[in-house]
């Protein structure tokens, strides 16, 4: 098996079971974050990205927590929205990956 299909099965099984899960409990909003958040940060694990890895996970699960408590969308969203893109445009400039 070669490491594309490697990573691919892991994420994608992570992914996969987490949408099992979420059909048995009903509980899609904010669990799907939570679920990508697992799967994003098991492709990063598989290629020893472990500090992104843990990043993606924290990222995913604060925001899903933010959307359980019931935080209002209107002050909070727009925050959250333009941290993220601060912080992705800043890693792809910062630290460039070829």
């Amino acid at each position: 098996m070669n490491k594309e299909r490697a990573e691919l099965g892991i994420a994608g099984g992570i992914f996969l079971i987490g949408i099992g899960v979420l059909i048995m409990t009903g509980f899609w909003w904010p669990g799907i974050l939570f679920v990508i958040g697992l799967a994003l940060a098991a492709d990063h694990a598989f290629h020893r990205r472990y500090v992104q890895a843990l990043m993606a996970f924290v990222v995913c699960l604060a925001v899903g927590l933010i959307f359980a408590i019931n935080v209002p969308w209107k002050i909070y969203g727009p925050f959250i929205l333009i941290s993220f893109g601060i912080v992705v445009l800043t890693r792809n400039v910062l630290f460039k990956q070829s």
